[in-house]
């Protein structure tokens, strides 16, 4: 791939995640748990990372956390979401290269949610200084099996879409 070629698809994915991760932040609660999303904005990592590789997915997701973060004006929420961001990319980035014939993209999927969730509640526990916070854990658990379900149908359905298209 060429350079120009890369710096666009990274561009567009990034672009994609940060619209997802607004016109999430603009619909009404959709769990049951509080504070808990769907996590749209990380089927930008998930087509970045089963499209073009590991090294892309965790540059777009550096930079939809980074660029998200500025937007929004919340030193707190970028911290947050970095945490989670990095921690989940990594994991799956660990699945895709290891146990890419035993798990699917929506297992890796599933996976990237969990650890998510959990990180993003470990990097909270760094800030607050309470373990109260980690009674919440089963609950965010719980949600983010269907929440990384979905992300990762979508993300398979996308990335057999484009890549009928031969972006790369």
């Amino acid at each position: 791939m060429t350079p120009t070629r890369r710096v666009t698809n990274l561009a567009l994915l990034v672009s994609v995640g940060l619209v997802l991760s607004i016109i999430e932040s603009m619909l009404p609660p959709l769990l049951p748990v509080p504070g808990a999303k769907l996590g749209l904005a990380n089927i930008a990592t998930v087509i970045a990372l089963y499209l073009f590789g590991p090294g892309m997915a965790l540059e777009v997701t550096v930079l939809r956390c980074l660029v998200g973060g500025l937007l929004r004006g919340s030193v707190i929420g970028l911290f947050l979401s970095l945490s989670g961001g990095i921690a989940s990319t990594l994991v799956m980035i660990f699945l895709f290269l290891v146990a890419d014939r035993l798990i699917s993209v929506v297992g890796v999927s599933v996976a990237g949610a969990v650890t998510h969730n959990a990180a993003q509640l470990a990097a909270a526990y760094l800030i607050v200084q309470n373990t109260a916070l980690f009674y919440y854990l089963p609950y965010l658990l719980i949600v983010s099996v269907p929440t990384g379900l979905f992300v990762g149908f979508a993300s398979r359905r996308v990335a057999l879409s484009l890549e009928g298209l031969s972006l790369a």
